[in-house]
């Protein structure tokens, strides 16, 4: 059986998926976000809020999946209030027509997407470099966003939500590695002995 916080992670990651794949077909059909007046106009408004609010919080998902060390984490908590901010603001301004609210809507996207690029890297650098394909495939996707990108950063999000779902994030256990190893190969890296 899985552990249930799995099952509900993989769950949400596989409906940030959804919602930003939504959203990148509604943007193909070219609505006008800025003045909406159609159900289309407002339906790309309400989806791409509701995508970048469901992102900050899998944004924590990603970085605890990758088990990354504490700068990421931290990168990846900033991002993820920008996230939800610029849903918030986006909804505020566009869907209400608050224009004022535009402000903290630039303050919110623009971290958003600049710091996929920074996340990826520091994904990189880690252990588990897989992980860093999730912000890359984001940050690729926002660039073409007018031409469907929402379905490139809703397709990364769904197949790493079904990763998580199925258990094949969990990485593998070094101490479980030790215990198959001979005591002989069971050597401190750097350490000389035992060598002829």
């Amino acid at each position: 059986m899985k552990p249930p916080g799995q099952v509900v992670g993989g769950v949400y990651l596989i409906l940030v998926g959804v919602a930003f794949g939504a959203l990148g077909v509604i943007s193909l059909q070219d609505p006008d976000y800025w003045e909406p007046v159609t159900v289309l106009d407002y339906a790309s408004i309400w989806t791409y809020s509701l995508a970048l609010v469901l992102a900050g919080p899998a944004l924590i998902i990603l970085v605890r999946q990758a088990r990354a060390g504490q700068g990421a984490t931290a990168l990846a908590w900033i991002i993820a209030g920008a996230a939800i901010l610029t849903g918030v603001a986006n909804a505020i301004e566009d869907g209400f027509d608050q224009e004022a609210f535009g402000v903290l809507y630039l303050a919110g996207v623009t971290p958003f997407f600049l710091g996929q690029i920074l996340l990826a890297i520091l994904l990189g650098l880690g252990d588990r470099r897989a992980f860093a394909l999730v912000p890359m495939f984001t940050f690729l996707g926002a660039l073409a966003f007018n031409q469907g990108g929402g379905i490139l950063i809703g397709a990364t999000w769904a197949v790493f939500g079904i990763l998580v779902l199925t258990g094949r994030t969990a990485g593998r256990d070094p101490s479980r590695d030790d215990a198959r190893r001979p005591e002989q190969e069971r050597r401190p890296v750097g350490s000389v002995e035992g060598t002829s």
